[in-house]
């Protein structure tokens, strides 16, 4: 968890440069976090924003006098570029849970909140637990030149996958007409490749609802990818703008896929 040490008044004051690592929670210790704050006393601001909703509905958050302070240092926080970076990024929503004198926490869930809602009192951590608690089935779509690997995942197992392979030439150095024959070559093997992959995809998700779908692996291919891919191309909605990190397309990589799926970024004031 990103952690800033800020009395009131402070938040405008904080540069790019004190902001210099960004840490996840997995599903696990996410639910660890929220029953310890459930349990801790004072009063909270509980507030849910959904993505469409992000930043416009926190910049005219107004609420009772008591709480006015709350509202300001939200309203920085927010602001501060780490933040306001990772909530482009992830474009899920957040959930802000705030205290006056105590706890501060901005959540980026992995699933999209589903509406704006706020709490005054007692934290309130249902809408988060809502979206974390939700059966999902989702597609993931692994890729790098000449590997990949596509998946199914429903609740917490991959239900269906397909790995595989295919030959693209290395770069050729001697220069001239051979150079671009084989130039050439590897365009075109590159094309069928994406021609496979996108038949895969297809074959893999065809027979499934999916509610969410994730790329990852080599963040270049998937534009090429999107515009080969019949199946993808209307399912863009689908398609998180948060490609998962991961060097190989195997699978191994695919089925621990899901756990990076479901780890929630968490800022800690």
């Amino acid at each position: 968890m990103l952690k800033f040490n800020l009395s009131q008044g402070e938040f405008k004051a904080l540069t790019t440069a004190e902001i210099n690592m960004e840490k996840i929670l997995s599903k696990i210790r996410l639910y660890e976090l929220l029953s310890r704050l459930e349990s801790s006393p004072g009063d909270y601001i509980s507030l849910y924003i959904k993505p469409s909703s992000f930043p416009y509905c926190i910049n005219g958050l107004s609420l009772q006098p008591q709480y006015n302070t709350y509202a300001h240092e939200i309203k920085e926080a927010v602001k501060i570029k780490a933040v306001a970076q990772a909530v482009e990024m992830y474009n899920t929503g957040t959930a802000i849970y705030w205290q006056k004198n105590g706890n501060k926490y901005i959540v980026l869930p992995p699933f999209p909140i589903t509406e704006d809602k706020i709490s005054l009192g007692k934290l309130d951590a249902s809408l988060l637990l809502e979206t974390l608690e939700q059966v999902y089935i989702i597609g993931v779509v692994l890729i790098t030149w000449g590997t990949y690997s596509i998946g199914v995942f429903h609740r917490d197992s991959l239900v269906k996958s397909k790995t595989g392979t295919g030959y693209i030439h290395k770069e050729h150095r001697k220069g001239g007409r051979s150079e671009k024959r084989f130039a050439r070559r590897t365009e075109e093997q590159k094309k069928d490749f994406l021609s496979r992959v996108s038949n895969r995809t297809e074959e893999e998700f065809e027979n499934y609802t999916l509610d969410y779908i994730f790329l990852g692996g080599n963040r270049l291919i998937h534009a090429p990818l999107l515009r080969e891919c019949k199946y993808l191309q209307p399912e863009a909605q689908k398609i998180s703008q948060s490609a998962l990190n991961i060097r190989y397309a195997d699978i191994e990589a695919l089925n621990h896929s899901l756990k990076k799926i479901t780890n929630s970024v968490v800022f800690t004031f």
